[in-house]
C-alpha cells in the first residue's frame, strides 16, 4: 500500500528522537540509525528546541527552517552562526550583515543551552 504525505514541517533533531523512541520496538534499520544519530547529536531537549525555534521565528524573524537549523547546531559565536546560515540566500542581506540580529540569535541559543528559555 502506498503511503501518502499528509503534512510536512521541519522539526528539531531532539523532537525526532522523541518521536522515534515512542515506536522503538517497531523501527527498521534506517529508523534505528536515525534515532541513534538524533540522540547523540541533539544538544537540547525537545521542549527547549521547540521554544528556541518559536522565539527565533517570532523575535528575530527567521523562517522555521532556518530556526530549526540553528536549534540543531546551537552556534555560540557569530562566526559559527554565519557558517550555519550561509546556505540561506535570503539571509545574506537580512541577517548575515546585521551584527545586532546575529547577537540576538546567539543570546537566544545561549539562553536555551543554559535552560533559561
Amino acid at each position: 500500500m502506498a503511503r501518502k504525505i499528509i503534512s510536512k514541517t521541519e522539526i528539531p533533531l531532539a523532537s525526532v528522537a522523541v518521536m522515534l523512541e515512542k515506536n522503538q520496538p517497531n523501527l527498521n534499520t534506517l529508523q534505528n540509525r536515525v534515532l541513534q544519530y538524533s540522540k547523540k547529536y541533539a544538544k537540547l531537549t525537545a521542549d527547549q528546541a521547540e521554544k528556541l525555534v518559536d522565539r527565533l521565528v517570532s523575535e528575530v524573524g527567521l523562517t522555521r527552517r532556518e530556526a530549526v537549523q540553528v536549534a540543531d547546531t546551537c552556534p555560540t559565536t557569530v562566526d559559527e552562526l554565519r557558517a550555519v546560515l550561509s546556505g540561506y540566500k535570503r539571509l545574506v542581506s537580512f541577517l548575515l550583515f546585521s551584527e545586532e540580529k546575529m547577537k540576538a540569535v546567539i543570546s537566544l541559543v545561549e539562553d536555551a543551552l543554559n535552560n533559561r528559555l
